[in-house]
This record gives structure tokens, C-alpha cells and sequence, in this order.
């Protein structure tokens, strides 16, 4: 289990970035509690400003960006964790700092990792991912400030990851007849 391919963003001695795919070792990866072969990961905002260089993002280069990930434990130091059980992780310093979710192991801190939430499959959380959580939520504190089914919301930057989902199903199931509406940027 040591090669495995991952995604790689890096600077070239001209200033402009490149992306390919690399062969990679598990030797190599930083220290953690789990090793965790990913299944899964997802696109977000962050990941393609990563890939590309953009200033403030990424910690250093090169890079495997993917700031999700879903996958089986393969090796772990941590009574949290056993091989064979499924985690997802997200943020944290995850394809910022370490490498992320599109290459096909991480290592990771056991303190990153969280077990599927029940009824949904690794695949289903990717799915969801970071802006699809990030929607929940802001849907979930709309609730807890007394927005009453039927309201209609105005959703700024209604197109990125976290708007259109705002948009769409979350006011569905946590806001029956709400509304909401966007306004891109």
C-alpha cells in the first residue's frame, strides 16, 4: 500500500501552476492517527483557488487540494478508529495544508475524522459536502431565529456551493412554503 496516485497543484520556477496526476507514497504523508484510503471526495470554491495558486489559500506547494473526504480507515494509532470503519473529514487544514482529498490516501489527525451520519452513505456525504453542511446550518439558525415556514429569505452569493443549496432544499424540509431568493454576485 505505499504508491497511490493524488492530484497534484504545484509552482513552476516561472511563477505559473500546473496540475497532474503523480504517484505519490504513503511514507510520505504527513503524521496522524488514521490512514484513510478516500472513496470520495467533492469540488469546492477553495479547491479550484488552491489548484490554481491563489494567494492566501494554500499553505505551500505543491499540493494535493480536497478540503473533503470520505473514506475507510487502513490504518489507525487511536482507540477511536479501527481499520474497516468508514470517516469522513472536512476542512480543518485538509488539502490547505496537508494533502486532501484527491489523492487516494490521507493521513490524518483522529480528531478530524467523523463517522458518517447514519442513513447516509460516504458517497451521500460527498454529495453534501462542506457547502452543502455549511447550507444546512445556515437553514438550521434561520429556524432557531424565529423564521416561520412560508418567509421568504434573500440568499446572497445565490450561486455558489452554499447558495444554490440555500435555495433549493433546505427551505423544503426545515421551512415548508418558504422561499429563497438569490442574488448572485
Amino acid at each position: 500500500m505505499s504508491r497511490f496516485e493524488a492530484l497534484v497543484a504545484s509552482r513552476k520556477p516561472d511563477g505559473t501552476f500546473v496540475r497532474e496526476l503523480r504517484q505519490q507514497d504513503t511514507a510520505d504523508l504527513p503524521a496522524g492517527d488514521l490512514m484513510v484510503r478516500v472513496s470520495y471526495s467533492s469540488l469546492n470554491y477553495k479547491d479550484a483557488l488552491a489548484a490554481v495558486g491563489r494567494h492566501g489559500v494554500a499553505k505551500g506547494y505543491p499540493l494535493t487540494p480536497g478540503i473533503d473526504a470520505a473514506g475507510v480507515v487502513v490504518e489507525s494509532s487511536t482507540d477511536d478508529f479501527a481499520p474497516g470503519d468508514s470517516v469522513i473529514a472536512c476542512g480543518r487544514e485538509l488539502g490547505i495544508s496537508v494533502p486532501g482529498g484527491f489523492g487516494q490516501y490521507i493521513r490524518i489527525p483522529s480528531s478530524w475524522a467523523l463517522r458518517p451520519p447514519s442513513g447516509l452513505t460516504l458517497r451521500e456525504c460527498m454529495i453534501i459536502g462542506t457547502a452543502g453542511f455549511t447550507a444546512a446550518l445556515c437553514v438550521l439558525d434561520l429556524q432557531r431565529h424565529a423564521v416561520s415556514p412560508g418567509a421568504e429569505v434573500l440568499v446572497t452569493g445565490a450561486t455558489g456551493g452554499v447558495g444554490v443549496p440555500c435555495r433549493r432544499a433546505p427551505f423544503e424540509a426545515r421551512l415548508p412554503g418558504g422561499r429563497g431568493h438569490g442574488k448572485g454576485g
